[in-house]
This record gives structure tokens, sequence and C-alpha cells, in this order.
């Protein structure tokens, strides 16, 4: 059985097939672009306040946006450079924050504390939305 196709028949099936391809290309090009967004870090707020205290800097207070497993060393390390090693016993302790280091011959440390509470670590501890967390650089009575 032999199949004749008139010229407009023939166009009609090239149309159709570039159409497959370009509905084909549209669906895989979307479907990335979905899983690249289901991907996407999603971020909530946090009430952040660092207080220099002796040092004399100006305290900081700002909302700040973080993503979801980030701890409270790492948020402050996105509002200020910070030093980290061993000043008493873990090499992940926070030995500065934006230049003001830890002074253990004045008693000068920095203290951490999360919705009032000082009982966590700063190097663990998961934020949630709605944190209000405080970094304050503390002279404490020797």
């Amino acid at each position: 059985m032999r199949f004749n196709l008139t010229i407009s028949s023939k166009e009609r099936l090239i149309s159709l097939g570039r159409n497959l391809v370009l509905a084909a290309l549209f669906s895989i090009l979307f479907s990335a672009d979905a899983a690249a967004m289901a991907r996407k870090p999603r971020t909530f707020p946090i009430h952040i306040k660092v207080d220099f205290g002796p040092a004399g800097k100006p305290l900081h207070e700002e909302k700040l946006y973080v993503e979801k497993g980030t701890t409270p060393k790492e948020a402050v390390s996105q509002v200020f450079p910070v030093l980290s090693g061993k000043a008493c016993c873990s090499p992940r302790e926070l030995i500065a924050i934006d230049g003001v280091k830890i002074d253990p011959a004045k008693n000068r440390w920095w203290t951490c504390v999360l919705n009032g509470s000082k009982k966590f670590s700063p190097q663990k501890k998961k934020l949630k939305s709605g944190d209000r967390l405080e970094w304050k650089y503390v002279e404490e009575a020797q």
C-alpha cells in the first residue's frame, strides 16, 4: 500500500512534529524549573541583637532572614565577621565578633542568649522562626 501525501499534508505533518518537539521541550524546561524551585532554600525571620558592651562599639539590632538549620553562631556570622577557635573547651568556640575578641585576662567573654535562655550550644542549636537571639560581650567580676 502506498501513501500519496499532498504538499499541504506534508506541511501539516512537519508543523505537527515541530509542535510536539516544542511541547516536549517546554515540558522538560518547566519541570526542571519546578524542581529547582522546590530545592530553593526557604528562609524565615529571627531577631538578632549584638551588644558590644565594654568594647564601646554601637549596639546592632535587626530582623535577619536565615535558612532552615542555621545555628546562632552561623546567624551572627551573616551580620559580622566571626573568628572561631579554642578559647576554653572546643575548637569551634566563638573568639571574636567584628574584631572584638574575648579577653581572659580581663574576664571578657561573648555570651549567647536565645529567647531568654543560655542553656544551649550556639554551635549546634537550630534556629526557628521568630527566635530572639542576642550575643553579648560581657565583663564578669573576678
